[in-house]
């Protein structure tokens, strides 16, 4: 299948055990089961399905030029975006929980971009234990730079160098973002939401869910009603 200037940007997953190749200027790029690819707008590519297999595909549009060729990333946790992907499909045909689709969107979007290999290597297994327990409430720059093998303040300044904000905030952003999923699904009590996600209580959770999002738990599941 020949694709003339894509009029989107796209993120896609297999579902299955199938493989999608892309052929872009000479290169190639494979889809499979745990891995995500980000499809640039405007490309022209080439698409090639001998394994069969399930793929969403999610178009977008960016303010700013987001890539220019295609990026396959290995997730870490492949599991995690494929329950965002259903609960957005869900969601879509909703009418009112148009903005709940898009705030998931951009938190999978905005895990993606931790899941690429870290600026620095010392921030490699920090990351990866952050992705993997990311409920845990013990999750503290103390024992992330004991995962890095470097000091506390140097693992803040490397962190905040690499990607802009504080590893606290980082974390924060990630846990907020996995509430939001779970509550969109409806299918959990707000106060198993907040243990899920490695808050300390419903209170504490409910405040910082409502600076974050600019609405309380229970707001943003009427919202999706």
């Amino acid at each position: 299948l020949q694709i003339e200037n894509r009029p989107f940007y796209a993120l896609s997953f297999c579902l299955d055990d199938g493989k999608i190749i892309y052929e872009q200027e000479g290169k190639r790029f494979v889809s499979e089961k745990g891995t995500a690819v980000i499809l640039p707008k405007g490309a022209s590519y080439t698409l090639y399905n001998e394994e069969g297999g399930n793929f969403p595909i999610i178009n977008f549009i960016t303010a700013k030029p987001l890539c220019s060729e295609f990026e396959v990333i290995r997730l870490k946790r492949p599991e995690a975006y494929l329950r965002d992907y259903e609960t957005m499909r869900k969601l879509w045909h909703m009418p009112s929980s148009r903005a709940q689709v898009y705030s998931l969107l951009y938190g999978m979007i905005s895990r993606l971009s931790s899941e690429t290999s870290p600026k620095h290597p010392a921030l490699a297994a920090a990351m990866e234990h952050i992705l993997a327990n990311i409920g845990d409430p013990s999750l503290s720059n103390e024992k992330l730079a004991d995962i890095a093998r470097v000091s506390e303040v140097y693992f803040r300044r490397l962190f905040k160098e690499s990607y802009g904000i504080t590893p606290k905030q980082f974390i924060l952003n990630l846990r907020i973002d996995e509430a939001k999923r779970l509550l969109a699904e409806g299918l959990t009590s707000i106060s198993t939401v907040a243990e899920a996600c490695g808050f300390s209580g419903i209170y504490h959770f409910s405040r910082i869910f409502k600076t974050v999002t600019g609405m309380s738990p229970s707001e943003y599941i009427k919202r999706g009603k």
